[in-house]
């Protein structure tokens, strides 16, 4: 995910976590530790830190917002959905490695299928990273 410049800073060194606020630039970050990894440091537009409607949303099968967006206006539902499970059933994810936040997207796809249908999407658990020992 990261920018070699950042990879040669940061070899291999464990620990750090997903920041999903999406008003924060911060995308990894390490508790106890100033070893921040930011927007412009990493090789794919971060879905929780967007609003462009063509970033992915599955990074493992290329799946847009947009394209959930559009099945839902048009269809009323998304199958998109439902082939990720497929697919992922299958063995041929890869979310750890292809998605920003380490873990599978279908948290964030359902959301997004909620949304899109007309429904209010609570905002994620969790809170911004800069926060992280102040609350």
């Amino acid at each position: 995910m990261l920018v070699p410049e950042v990879s040669s800073r940061l070899p291999s060194k464990p620990g750090f976590l997903f920041c999903q606020s999406p008003e924060c630039e911060v995308v990894y970050y390490q508790p106890g530790s100033s070893d921040l990894v930011r927007l412009n440091e990493v090789r794919v537009e971060v879905f929780q830190k967007s609003t462009n409607p063509d970033r992915l949303v599955c990074y493992c099968f290329g799946h847009t917002v947009r394209a959930i967006q559009s099945e839902v206006r048009e269809t009323g539902s998304s199958s998109i959905l439902q082939d990720i499970k497929s697919k992922c059933s299958q063995g041929l994810d890869a979310c750890e490695r292809t998605n920003p936040q380490g873990s599978c997207c279908l948290g964030n796809v359902q959301r997004l299928v909620h949304q899109a249908k007309g429904g209010m999407t609570p905002s994620p658990a969790g809170g911004c990273c800069c926060r992280a020992g102040s609350e």
